[in-house]
Formats: structure tokens, C-alpha cells, sequence
């Protein structure tokens, strides 16, 4: 069996969530927990087609990112933390995690 090189850890999206208001809930749940937003791109577009890719960062001069990607398609949202990250990036996912499920809880209400 092959070695995991990453964790995903997923957020519950309320269903026909839209790519527009959820790059809002990124941009507000990455700065309460001290991010900033360096990329935003596409994920694997064979396998997920018209995703969202986020990359986050705490300081531009610092090694490693953190990785989110959104897929309307299924209302599906998930960090991947690559094995490989440096410290910080692995420290950050619970902060990173509480915020963005404050934010999506605050969609559903």
C-alpha cells in the first residue's frame, strides 16, 4: 500500500453555496486566522471541473502553504495538508478550520 502524503480535512457547505460567496467566506475565515490569500486558481480540472484552488500563506518570505479547494459541483470544501509542509502550515490548520466553520455556519442560518 502506498504512503499517504497528505491529510484532507473537509467543512460542511450548505448545498447551492456559489463560488462567489464562498470566496468571500475564505477571505474573511483566512484573516481570522491570520492568512493571507497568495493564489487562487483551478484544482485538477479533469477531476473537478470549475473548482476553486486557495493557497494560504502567514508571511510571503516564509516557506509552505496551506491548501483549499471548493467544488460547487457537490458543495464540497477541503483543506489538503501535504505530509511534507512545513510546521507552521500543520499549526494553523485548527485555526484555519474553527474560522471557516464559523463562517459556513453563519450561510446556513
Amino acid at each position: 500500500m502506498a504512503t499517504k502524503r497528505s491529510d484532507d480535512h473537509y467543512v460542511d457547505v450548505p448545498d447551492d453555496v456559489s463560488r462567489d460567496v464562498m470566496m468571500g467566506v475564505v477571505e474573511r475565515a483566512a484573516k481570522a486566522a491570520g492568512l493571507y490569500v497568495s493564489h487562487i486558481g483551478g484544482y485538477s480540472r479533469t477531476k473537478f471541473p470549475n473548482s476553486v484552488h486557495w493557497h494560504f500563506k502567514r508571511d510571503p518570505k516564509e516557506a509552505g502553504v496551506l491548501d483549499a479547494t471548493f467544488w460547487d459541483v457537490k458543495s464540497q470544501f477541503w483543506l489538503m495538508i501535504r505530509h511534507s509542509e512545513p510546521a507552521w502550515v500543520h499549526d494553523k490548520v485548527p485555526d484555519l478550520l474553527a474560522a471557516l466553520r464559523v463562517e459556513t455556519r453563519r450561510l446556513a442560518s
